[in-house]
C-alpha cells in the first residue's frame, strides 16, 4: 500500500507538470528555444565586439552596449520606426545591452522557454514568442522613445502565458477538492520580475507589461480553440478575441510609429530632461525625423555649441545660412554663449559666420 502525500507535499506540487528539457546540441540544435538562444548569443558577440572597437574599451563593451552600434544592429527606435523601418519591432529580441542583460534573459529563456514549446508545439510556441516580443516593443514605443533592446517582452509572454494557464488549473483543483493551491511558479515569477522592473533603473518594463499582457491574452485564446482537458471549446469566442488583439496591436503600432505622435514624444522629452546631453541625444532624433525644420536645427545649434560638438554646428549653421533673419538670430545666440561663459564656442560661431554667407 502506497502512502498518500500530505497536503504540503501536494502544495508544493507544480500546478503545471515540467518536462524533461533536451541538453547540449540537442536544445540548441533541436529545438527552437536552443535556436533561439543560439542566435542571442551571435548577436551578444557581435555586439560586444562592435561595442568594444567603437569605444576602444572591451571591458566597458562586456557591461555595456554602444548605443550606436545597437542601432545599427536593429534596436527600438522610435525615430527610426516613424522613418519606416518597422522591422525594429521585432529585431531587439534578439539583440542585449551588455553581458548582465544578455545572461539574465538567456538564462531565463533556458529554464521556462521548453516546457511552452513542448505544450504548445513548435508553430504555436514560435507565434506567442515572437508576437509577445512586438507586443512588448508596440507597447514600450507607445510608452517613450528612448531606445531599447532584449527579449524580455517575449520571456513575458511565455510568463503570462504560464500565469493564466496555473489560474485556470488553480480553479479546476478548487472545483474538485474545495481547495485552492498555493500560487503557482510563473505567476511567483511573473510578480516578483514585474516589481524588480520597478526597482532597477533602465528597465524598460512598458514592454515586460505589454508582453505579459499579451502572453495572458493568447492563453485565454488558446484554452478555448485548441482541444484540451481544462476548458470546454469556445472557438466563436476565441476567434472574436483574436480579432480584437490583432486590432489591438495593429492600432497600437501605427499609432506609436506615426510621425506626429513620436514627435510628440521627443519634444516632451526633451522639455523633462534634467541634463543637456539628454536634450541633445533626443533633438538629434527631432532633426532626423524633421530635418527641415529650422526650430529644431537652432536649437540643436544652439546645444552643440554648448557641448562643444562643432561638426554638429556646422551642419546646422549650413541649413540656417539660407533663412531670412538668420543673421540676427545668430548674433543673438553668440551673445549668449559669451554672457555664459562659452568663449570658445562664442568664436567658433563668430568665425563660422564670416565664413558661411548668411541669409538676411
Amino acid at each position: 500500500m502506497h502512502d498518500r502525500p500530505d497536503d504540503d507535499e501536494q502544495s508544493r506540487a507544480p500546478l503545471i507538470p515540467l518536462v524533461q528539457q533536451p541538453r547540449g546540441a540537442a536544445l540548441l540544435l533541436g529545438t527552437w528555444t536552443g535556436r533561439i538562444i543560439v542566435i542571442n548569443t551571435i548577436m551578444f558577440l557581435v555586439t560586444f565586439y562592435l561595442s568594444g572597437l567603437a569605444w576602444s574599451n572591451f571591458q566597458m563593451a562586456l557591461l555595456s552596449s554602444n548605443t550606436e552600434v545597437l542601432l545599427q544592429l536593429g534596436a527600438k527606435d522610435n525615430t527610426l520606426l516613424a522613418l519606416g523601418e518597422y522591422w525594429r519591432l521585432l529585431t531587439p529580441l534578439f539583440i542585449h545591452g551588455g553581458l548582465i542583460h544578455y545572461a539574465f534573459n538567456t538564462y531565463g529563456l533556458y529554464v521556462v522557454s521548453y516546457q511552452f514549446e513542448f505544450l504548445l508545439g513548435r508553430k504555436s510556441f514560435l507565434i506567442l514568442y515572437l508576437a509577445s516580443g512586438m507586443a512588448g516593443n508596440i507597447a514600450s514605443v507607445l510608452a517613450g522613445p528612448s531606445v531599447s533592446v532584449g527579449a524580455s517582452g517575449a520571456l513575458f509572454g511565455l510568463l503570462g502565458f504560464g500565469l493564466y494557464l496555473e489560474r485556470v488549473v488553480q480553479s479546476r483543483i478548487e472545483s474538485l477538492t474545495g481547495r485552492r493551491p498555493r500560487a503557482g511558479a510563473y505567476t511567483v515569477m511573473a510578480i516578483a520580475n514585474i516589481i524588480l522592473g520597478f526597482l532597477i533603473p533602465q528597465i524598460d518594463n512598458s514592454a515586460h507589461l505589454g508582453g505579459l499582457a499579451f502572453g495572458v491574452i493568447f492563453a485565454y485564446i488558446w484554452l478555448r480553440y485548441v482541444p484540451n482537458r481544462l476548458l470546454p471549446l469556445r472557438r466563436k469566442q476565441a476567434r472574436m478575441a483574436t480579432v480584437l488583439l490583432l486590432l489591438v496591436l495593429g492600432g497600437g503600432a501605427w499609432l506609436g510609429t506615426s510621425r506626429w505622435y513620436v514627435l510628440y514624444q521627443l519634444q516632451g522629452a526633451i522639455q523633462s530632461a534634467d541634463h543637456v546631453e539628454v536634450r541633445y541625444i533626443y533633438l538629434n532624433r527631432l532633426v532626423a525625423l524633421e530635418p527641415q525644420n529650422t526650430q529644431f536645427r537652432m536649437h540643436r545649434l544652439k546645444l552643440s555649441l554648448l557641448l562643444r560638438d562643432f561638426p554638429t554646428a556646422r551642419l546646422d549653421l549650413t541649413f540656417i545660412k539660407a533663412e531670412p533673419g538668420s543673421a540676427m538670430r545668430l548674433q543673438e545666440l553668440e551673445t549668449e554663449l559669451l554672457q555664459g561663459g562659452f568663449v570658445d564656442s562664442a568664436a567658433w560661431l563668430r568665425r563660422a559666420r564670416q565664413e558661411v554667407p548668411l541669409g538676411l
